[in-house]
């Protein structure tokens, strides 16, 4: 039987979403799925979700978003048989709209993983098979926040008080500081950081800010699952250059670290990870995730 490939339909998100649970055997994508099919990415650039249909059967689902390839998922029984490829190639007519290079996953704002898994090495050689080169890598950290002496009530306080008398507070984001604040992020650190915050403070109250305290002036930031909600992930956090060194990033960290806990993860997953020191010395590193990101000349 022949394969039609489609726009994706919000109608057929139940069905996208259990193939991503079959198929995706490297990401959590439990309750992902809308997210990852139908959100935009930073600067509103729009999803635009395919399917692959066999009969009425839908066997793979893929998004682009501008030049990125953001997923591509086939179901386990039907590999081998065509079906991605077809999907690729529409992907790539999608990308090519928007531009000459399709780039694999790392799209600000809203990814499933920063690069393809390294330990997916069956879609990096599918990929390498397909014309795409390696154009850059990406590391996430796991840190364990259910039984933890560093990640507890008592070290925030302590770190909370440490910051008070350096002239700092540590509050969680109030709503009408939302959009004060975003602008902040957008100018200091980037627009894929603003949306992330926006859509954490938005979807889970997720973002903790650190406020000087005799001005009430913005000195740094922290927000988690405001990409791949729901899941524990950590970030973006950045603290503003003038207030580097007073603890505030340690601080907002572990507010941060207490939420995903509270909200019953075992492990936090800190994205595409800058100073590594830093997250080893606050809060210890359980292990790692690696990935490689590809792109393609269309």
């Amino acid at each position: 039987m022949s394969i039609e490939i489609l726009p994706l339909a919000p109608a057929f998100l139940d069905q996208a979403q259990a193939l991503l649970e079959a198929a995706c055997a490297h990401d959590d994508v439990a309750g992902l799925g809308r997210e990852k099919l139908f959100a935009p990415g930073s600067g509103d650039l729009a999803a635009e979700p395919l399917a692959a249909f066999e009969g009425e059967q839908l066997v793979g689902v893929a998004c682009t978003s501008g030049k990125w390839l953001r997923l591509l998922a086939v179901a386990p029984d039907r590999r081998c048989q065509g079906v991605g490829s077809e999907l690729l190639e529409r992907c790539h007519a999608q990308i090519a709209s928007h531009g000459a290079v399709a780039r694999t996953m790392d799209q600000p704002g809203n990814y499933l993983s920063p690069g393809v898994d390294n330990q997916n090495r069956g879609v990096l050689e599918w990929l390498s098979k397909r014309g795409y080169t390696r154009c850059g890598k990406a590391c996430n950290l796991l840190i364990n926040v259910q039984d933890n002496a560093l990640v507890s009530q008592e070290k925030f306080e302590e770190m909370r008080s440490r910051v008070h008398d350096e002239g700092y507070e540590i509050a969680r984001l109030p709503w009408e500081k939302l959009v004060e604040t975003a602008d902040h992020v957008a100018t200091n650190f980037s627009e894929g950081w603003k949306h992330e915050m926006t859509r954490s403070a938005t979807h889970s109250q997720g973002v903790h800010i650190a406020l000087v305290r005799n001005t009430g002036q913005l000195a740094g930031f922290a927000a988690h699952d405001g990409n791949n909600a729901g899941r524990g992930w950590f970030g973006p956090t950045g603290t503003l250059p003038a207030h580097r060194g007073k603890g505030l990033g340690a601080a907002l960290l572990l507010a941060s670290l207490l939420d995903i806990r509270n909200a019953g993860h075992r492990q936090c997953q800190v994205a595409w990870v800058g100073p590594r020191a830093f997250y080893y010395k606050i809060a210890g590193i359980a292990s790692e995730r690696t990935f490689t990101v590809l792109h393609k000349d269309l």
